[in-house]
């Protein structure tokens, strides 16, 4: 049993119709270590006296964003459709680490875009990037467990 929320991820996406999640539907295993949870820190705004001295300070919200690459595989089509990259219908994300019991992360309300490239190492890849809006409730990320509801079309 492991202790830190590594190793081999579920992804899992749901779209967002209306403001209701759809179905869960799992996506097929990313490219060894592309995926990445990056949280850009709220910008932070001070109020400074003469002399430099802070009287007060304040900070925005951060932004997070979930990437991975998936392999363009043969015969296989995007998972997620897109014009020139980008994603028109809003979509949530889970991500369940390999020990699902040491729990993962969530972002309910997501817009989401797409790159594809390619290498002659890892031939054609659809990196995806969902990045984080502020959900009808709750935070924009938030700690996932299987065992814990979260919404319409739960896919357990």
């Amino acid at each position: 049993m492991a202790v830190l929320r590594w190793g081999k991820p579920k992804i899992e996406i749901a779209r967002l119709t209306s403001g209701e999640l759809g179905n869960w539907v799992a996506l097929d295993v990313p490219k060894l270590d592309s995926t990445q949870l990056t949280v850009e820190e709220g910008e932070e705004t001070t109020a400074q006296e003469e002399g430099g001295a802070i009287v007060d300070s304040r900070r925005n919200a951060n932004a997070y964003s979930l990437a991975f690459s998936l392999f363009a595989k043969k015969d296989e089509d995007k998972p997620l459709s897109d014009s020139d990259g980008v994603i028109a219908d809003n979509y949530a994300i889970r991500l369940t680490p390999e020990d699902p019991a040491t729990g993962g992360y969530q972002m309910l309300k997501c817009s989401v875009s797409v790159t594809e490239s390619w290498t002659s190492a890892d031939g054609g890849l659809w990196t995806y990037t969902f990045k984080g809006l502020k959900p009808a409730t709750g935070s924009i990320l938030q700690d996932y467990t299987p065992s814990q509801s979260s919404g319409s079309g739960e896919g357990e």
